[in-house]
Parts: structure tokens; C-alpha cells; sequence
């Protein structure tokens, strides 16, 4: 097993492997626990960040007058980042349907996937599921710097990054087995925004429509 493993490089969480638990005396041991321990914390403290950064768009979007007024700089990196991102989320998607999943299905037919390969590895599958979880990572990179960015004054595209966060939680708790209840909740949490943004997006799209009617009525008259 731990042979499997050390070919799977950093798909698997070595914390849920008991082969490392029988060494944990060893100072070698305890050193790599700390380090690793210290880049895993690392990580959820910005998902944390990178998800409060949302929760406090999606309100800003809720009681703001107008939805422009980021300035074209800023403008500019959030498309290409949105862009990149679409990007990414399109050879992920191919790359999940390589593995025969549906987007309900994502993170278990992963998991199956895992197992798998922890029996019977094959390049094939290895290679696809390491190029999964890079995909992956990648796509959180742009998730996190978007999340600095203002973008309430860009619904459409906060709609579009929460979306592909609650696909990515769900699959993070599959690859960091450990920290499987953080990402179940982080997951939660976006599903809530998701749906939060939802209903801010539908009462825009009735307001619109509301000021269209009355400016064409004005016009009538």
C-alpha cells in the first residue's frame, strides 16, 4: 500500500495512511506532521478567508444602488481571471466525464476512482486523476484572488465562481479525507450563497423588466 501511495504523489492525504501513524515518534516524523500540518491549516484558513470574502459580496450586492463601478483595471483582471477559470472548469468537466461521472456524482465516482487505484493502479487512471486534482487546485487559485476582487458590481460572474466552489468542496473532501467535515460544511455555506445570489439575480431580472415596461409605456404616451 504505502508502495501505491508513494506513486500517487500527492493525490492521497498521507495524513489518513496508518503506514506514516507507526513512525510517529521519530522525529522525522513529527517534523513532516508539522510541516504538512502547518500548510494544511494554511489552506483552510483561506478557504475560510476566500469564503467570507463571497458571503460579504453577495450582502453588498443585496443593498448596493448600482451594479457598476469597479474600475476598468480591475475590471480587466476579473475577466481574464473569470476567463481562465471557464477555462480550467472546461477541461475539468471533460476530464470527470472521462471517469463516466455526472456533476451529482462528481465527488464518489472520484472517490471509487481512488480506491481503485489504491488496488490495481493504472497509469491511465493515475494520469487522470492527477490531472483532476491539479485542474483542481488551479481552479481554486483564481477562486481565491477573484474573491478580493469587488465583485457584486459582477453578479454573473460571482454566480458563475460559487457555482464551481461547491463542485470543488465537494471533491476537496474526497482528496483530504481529514478535513472531510470542513469541506462538507464549506460546501453547505456556498450552496446557501448560491442560492442567496439566485434569488438577488431573479428580483434584478423582475426589476428590469419592470423599468422596461414603464419606459416604454412613457414612451406611448
Amino acid at each position: 500500500m504505502t508502495k501505491n501511495m508513494n506513486n500517487l504523489g500527492d493525490i492521497y492525504d498521507l495524513f489518513s495512511s496508518s503506514s506514516f501513524l507507526e513512525y510517529e515518534a521519530e522525529s522525522k516524523y513529527l517534523e513532516w506532521y508539522s510541516v504538512e500540518g502547518s500548510k494544511r491549516l494554511s489552506e483552510l484558513s483561506r478557504q475560510l478567508r476566500t469564503f467570507l470574502n463571497y458571503r460579504s459580496a453577495i450582502i453588498q450586492l443585496r443593498f448596493s444602488i448600482s451594479q457598476t463601478g469597479s474600475d476598468s483595471f480591475k475590471k480587466d483582471i476579473i475577466l481574464k481571471r473569470n476567463s481562465e477559470l471557464l477555462s480550467l472548469s472546461s477541461r475539468y468537466t471533460t476530464l470527470t466525464n472521462k471517469v463516466g461521472v455526472e456533476e451529482l456524482s462528481v465527488a464518489e465516482k472520484i472517490r471509487i476512482l481512488m480506491q481503485k487505484i489504491k488496488i490495481q493502479p493504472k497509469h491511465l487512471d493515475l494520469d487522470i486523476l492527477k490531472e483532476i486534482k491539479y485542474l483542481g487546485n488551479e481552479m481554486w487559485k483564481n477562486i481565491h484572488i477573484l474573491s478580493e476582487f469587488d465583485l457584486h458590481f459582477h453578479p454573473q460572474v460571482l454566480n458563475m465562481v460559487i457555482k464551481i466552489a461547491c463542485i470543488l468542496s465537494n471533491v476537496e473532501r474526497i482528496f483530504f479525507l481529514p478535513f472531510s467535515k470542513f469541506y462538507c460544511e464549506l460546501k453547505r455555506n456556498y450552496l446557501q450563497l448560491e442560492r442567496e445570489l439566485s434569488g438577488l439575480l431573479f428580483l434584478t431580472d423582475v426589476e428590469q423588466v419592470k423599468l422596461k415596461k414603464k419606459k416604454q409605456v412613457g414612451i406611448l404616451e
